[in-house]
């Protein structure tokens, strides 16, 4: 059984059962906040693969971790489907699949922002700014991320490439610098 093709074709079925209702967007964000949360309580795994578990346990478990009662229903139809047909444990697989053929259509780009200290709002939209005069036509969406280790600046991640502006990264590019001197020395 090949889980990237299965999962693909369940997430393309999803995109466009949502499409087709006009509801992508909702979906996309429950599921985004539902795969947060599934990677947060490992209970929640446990329990819809569980076989001794009935559906509409693990439906009510799927929705309470999505948004509760505001769950939209093309994701608790797809959840009735997915457990109909014995795909809980690709369930995570298929999400995520969703989430990068979702990207994919809305030109969606997605980046990681590390910082010392939390950046204030302006500053944070006025980077997006900036990179969408890279990316025109496209919509950016960061990740924000807080780590004191690297002790000032921030580095920011997008697609495949990478901006090194912290002072430990600084550091370390001093320190290799030292060594490569020192290497010819000897």
């Amino acid at each position: 059984m090949d889980i990237g093709i299965i999962s693909r074709r369940y997430a393309h079925a999803l995109l466009e059962f949502a499409c087709g209702r006009g509801a992508e967007a909702t979906v996309y964000e429950q599921t985004e906040l539902f795969l947060k949360r599934y990677a947060q309580i490992p209970g929640i795994r446990q329990t819809v693969e569980n076989p001794m578990v009935g559906t509409e346990e693990k439906i009510k478990l799927l929705r309470n971790a999505t948004a509760g009662d505001a769950t939209c229903e093309e994701l608790t139809r797809f959840f009735s489907l997915l457990l109909e047909n014995k795909r809980e444990k690709m369930m995570v697989f298929i999400l995520h699949s969703y989430l990068y053929l979702y990207r994919k259509k809305k030109r969606i780009r997605q980046g990681i922002l590390i910082t010392a200290v939390p950046l204030p709002e302006e500053t944070q939209e006025r980077l997006k700014r900036i990179i969408l005069h890279f990316y025109r036509g496209r919509t950016v969406e960061f990740e924000t991320k807080v780590d004191p280790a690297i002790i000032g600046g921030g580095i920011l991640g997008m697609g495949y490439w990478r901006v090194d502006a912290s002072v430990a990264g600084q550091l370390k590019k001093v320190k290799q610098q030292f060594i490569e001197k020192n290497r010819r020395i000897v």
